[in-house]
């Protein structure tokens, strides 16, 4: 076979026989071990130090130039106890006063230490006269402490089971020791509408309370009776949630027999009983008393909620001082009290301040983004209506007043994980808020709805109203 190729190609030609040369050339001689340089680690250990030294250096400077971020001027609070109780459902009410929290739920009312949270004292609803099996609830609690004495009421209030004696038994106990100084079991009286809550008060010599729309005036060192108002015969009249303070006691009255049916107020001196006014009132529902010194009621004139209400200011004999709409130039005060969940027959308790000739309150909060509010902390002069000032305590930070000192009103915010719980001082002629606590600790993340007290710097609280379910049920936080 023969390979036709370029021209002088000679055919097929055999293959050499001697072995091919290497393709590639022979390396060079391995080269000896390199020295170890044991100064290079060195060299990058220095390296470091210098960087990190120049940037402490330069935030150093720029520290000392604009001073240090929000956060490291803000301290932070201190929780000095937390306590649960044996019943885990929501409390009525509670105290503070004299070295004693005292928490009221339905079937117990506990006190602890205000200091160190350890139990000072404990008990269930007594047994009433003639009574050989427990069967009371507790069903009520004054709002304040005089002189060491509290008033608390029980009884076997739920009709359909116990017969319907409502909240009928008073009485007085030393808010130190848990001691009772009396109590007054009072009869049922027929043909009444059952009062199933009913918050008493002390006022001067006297506990005034209502039962079966009769409002009492017992005398405080012994409970006789020394005064009381019925309704007039066959009105079928319904007393709501009062307000009570020294000179006046106010009460709801809703009237549903008769054409029209009608609500008012009523005006009680309240050391003697006697009626000192009346007033009728354009309203769908129950009004709501937020003070009875000076009266002031927050009056719904429709039950649409995109009908604001306003706040009415009385004198002592229900005169009307002035009128101002719940929709401010500040926004929308806020009138929702913190134990809602209580039947209107209770005394509720507001986020509302009366003070210096003032009402302070909260408006509703409104988006900043979708996942931070704000609000404002608003005044009203009581005489003119007319709006004092608002403040806001930061841009994305929602509050409510919850008290008043002597040189402004205490408020707390409620919490976001940039801007926790805090106590902030507002001057009483406004101006700019001032932090006066540290920032409350993440086991107290919502206060704000809570029932807080103020005492030597600490804020007690217990959690009655809604959306508290990030606080503990007692607290205390310095």
């Amino acid at each position: 076979m023969s390979y036709q190729g370029w021209p002088g190609n000679q055919g097929q030609q055999p293959y050499p026989q001697q072995p091919y040369p290497p393709q590639y050339p022979a390396g060079p001689a391995p080269m000896p071990p390199k020295k170890r340089r044991i100064w290079v680690p060195f060299l990058i250990v220095g390296l470091v130090v210098v960087l990190v030294g120049g940037g402490v250096t330069g935030w150093l400077a720029l520290r000392a130039k604009y001073g240090p971020r929000d956060e490291d001027q803000r301290p932070s609070a201190t929780l000095l106890w937390k306590q649960a109780t044996l019943i885990d459902e929501r409390p009525l009410n509670s105290w503070a006063s004299d070295g004693i929290i005292a928490v009221m739920h339905e079937d117990r009312l506990y006190a602890f230490n205000a200091e160190t949270g350890e139990k000072a004292w404990d008990f269930q609803p007594p047994l009433r006269a003639g009574e050989k099996t427990p069967l009371s609830r507790f069903c009520g609690m004054s709002h304040d402490v005089k002189n060491g004495l509290g008033v608390i009421s029980f009884g076997p209030y739920i009709k359909s089971t116990y017969g319907g004696t409502g909240c009928s038994t008073i009485a007085v106990v030393d808010v130190k020791t848990g001691v009772f100084k009396w109590q007054l079991d009072l009869p049922v009286v027929e043909n009444r509408g059952t009062t199933n809550f009913t918050d008493p008060e002390i006022v001067g010599d006297l506990v005034v309370f209502s039962l079966h729309d009769i409002v009492f005036g017992v005398n405080l060192a012994d409970g006789k009776e020394v005064w009381r108002h019925d309704q007039e015969p066959r009105s079928y009249c319904n007393l709501s949630g009062p307000a009570i303070s020294e000179r006046t006691t106010v009460f709801p009255v809703y009237c549903p027999i008769g054409e029209p049916e009608y609500h008012e107020l009523l005006f009680l001196d309240t050391a003697t009983g006697a009626v000192k006014g009346r007033t009728r009132l354009d309203a769908d529902t129950f009004p709501a008393v937020i003070s009875a010194d000076p009266p002031i009621a927050a009056v719904d004139p429709s039950t649409k909620d995109e009908v604001p209400g306003s706040l009415l200011v009385f004198d002592d004999i229900g005169r009307k001082v002035t009128e101002f709409p719940q929709e401010l130039p500040a926004g929308r005060l806020d009138v929702n009290p913190i134990n809602s969940y209580l039947e209107t027959r209770a005394r509720m308790r507001f986020p509302i301040i009366v003070t210096d000739g003032m009402l302070v309150g909260a408006t509703w909060s409104t988006s900043v983004n979708a996942y931070r509010e704000t609000n404002k902390i608003v005044a009203v002069d009581l005489k003119t209506g007319q709006q004092r000032w608002d403040i806001a305590l930061g841009k994305k930070i929602a509050g409510r007043p919850f008290a008043a000192t002597a040189n402004g009103i205490l408020a707390i915010n409620a919490g976001t994980h940039e801007n926790p719980p805090q106590v902030f001082e507002i001057p009483l002629s406004g101006g700019s808020p001032r932090a006066i606590s540290g920032l409350f600790p993440s086991e107290v993340s919502s206060p704000v709805n809570c029932n807080l007290h103020w005492g030597n710097g600490t804020v007690y609280g217990v959690r009655t109203g809604g959306g508290t379910l990030g606080a503990p049920l007692v607290f205390a936080v310095r």
